[in-house]
């Protein structure tokens, strides 16, 4: 579908719930023998990458400071407002284990500030990239991937890498293989290696960097493609019928694998056929109830943990706590998109500037 010259990717937003919710059972402990969670961050990276690179290809063909300013007010915009009130909302969970002592003072004030910058995932310490909002960990994977963006786009542009696509998807596999066999041999019960190959932002630059090629060969492909419905559609149920084998299969690897790069060609692949949105699954996925999950998806991500802590207290049954969990994770997410995560986001953005039209698709916020 197109708007006012752009293409609104809406089944890929309505994607990024269906990933959310993944991580939300994998926290509750559903279908637990599954790295569901794993599975979801995977997407999120990729997909975090591919939409960046669709709505930035062409502002980064030269290093310019204004156009990197930009970028980085919108990113700032769109995930730090949340971010600051998931921490404050952590913070009395982490007070119940408080000690009140002055060294754990020095080190509770350490993380503080080091959560609040976004820099958590560069500690090599699970008490640390796991503290106050646990899921935010993936927020300083972001921060970095952020960060890195325009110089990232500009080096793929200069390489013309959606030009040598046989090249580029050879190195792929290359990089996608040696991450792999470095999982397989995963000491699973060695912290250090866990936050290297799974928490480490340098490492997890892999499956941003895919997803922003995989943008850049969308890009040149789309205008194409003959959109043939019963083709799409097809393609679209091979895919989700390929994660369902993935997803069955992968009880059969190592834990290592499975947290690591496993699911990442096959995100590829999904995001790239729904991206054209030419299917059945796409239009229904279009629909404005799933779109609107979908943007509300991210505050979902944010809070859900918390919102699973904080009821762990009432010591519920397991039927009605998972309910329970749902249901209040998605009103608060909806609460918060509606009055604080957009508003914030157009003020820090725009300032009180009155809009006359609409700047970005659901995705790119």
């Amino acid at each position: 579908m197109k708007k006012g010259g752009i293409y609104l990717l809406n089944s890929l937003t309505s994607f990024r719930f269906i990933a959310a919710l993944m991580v939300f059972l994998f926290h509750m402990q559903v279908f637990s023998q599954y790295q569901l969670g794993s599975a979801g961050v995977q997407f999120f990276f990729v997909l975090s990458g591919f939409i960046l690179a669709y709505n930035y290809h062409s502002k980064f063909i030269e290093i310019n400071k204004n156009n990197i300013k930009k970028f980085y007010k919108a990113r700032f915009s769109r995930v730090y407002p949340v971010h600051i009130l998931t921490f404050l909302l952590s913070v009395p969970l982490v007070i119940l284990y408080f000690h009140p002592n002055g060294l754990y003072f020095v080190k509770l004030t350490f993380m503080s500030i080091i959560n609040l910058l976004l820099l958590q995932s560069f500690f090599p310490s699970q008490g640390t990239y796991f503290n106050f909002n646990g899921v935010s960990w993936t927020l300083s994977v972001e921060a970095f991937f952020y960060v890195m963006f325009p110089f990232l786009l500009w080096i793929f542009t200069k390489l013309k890498v959606n030009k040598n696509i046989v090249k580029s998807v050879l190195i792929f596999w290359i990089v996608w293989g040696v991450l792999f066999l470095l999982n397989n041999y995963l000491d699973v019960d060695n912290s250090f290696y866990i936050w290297l190959l799974h928490i480490f932002p340098v490492v997890r630059f892999f499956e941003f960097s895919t997803g922003v090629l995989l943008g850049l060969i969308y890009i040149e492909k789309a205008n194409k493609v003959h959109l043939n419905k019963t083709i799409f559609t097809v393609l679209e149920l091979l895919c989700l019928l390929l994660f369902i084998v993935l997803l069955l299969y992968s009880v059969n690897l190592g834990v290592g694998i499975v947290r690591g790069v496993y699911f990442v060609p096959l995100w590829c692949l999904l995001i790239f056929i729904f991206a054209f949105q030419g299917g059945m699954i796409s239009k229904i996925l279009s629909q404005r109830f799933f779109v609107y999950l979908g943007e509300i998806s991210f505050s979902f991500y944010m809070i859900h943990q918390l919102v699973i802590r904080y009821l762990n207290f009432l010591h519920l049954a397991n039927t009605y706590n998972f309910l329970i969990c749902l249901i209040i994770s998605l009103l608060f997410s909806s609460i918060i998109y509606q009055f604080y995560e957009e508003p914030l986001r157009k003020k820090i953005r725009f300032g009180f500037r009155k809009q006359t039209h609409k700047i970005q698709v659901p995705l790119s916020k």
